[in-house]
């Protein structure tokens, strides 16, 4: 998987704080960091922004 970023390598990699453990991709170039929340989120806007610029302009 290449880094929506930078286009370096993504690896899995788990992560886990006091309660909650997930996993999520990591880039090893500049550390982005992507989990299914975050895709979802970016899916959603992009989504958002898509239907708004479809939208004609009103004057």
């Amino acid at each position: 998987m290449d880094c929506p970023k930078c286009k370096g390598l993504m690896m899995m990699e788990r992560f886990s704080d006091f309660f909650l453990v997930f996993y999520a991709w990591k880039c090893i170039n500049c550390g982005a960091v992507i989990d299914k929340t975050i895709a979802n989120n970016r899916r959603a806007s992009l989504a958002a922004k898509a239907t708004k610029e479809a939208e004609p302009a009103t004057v």
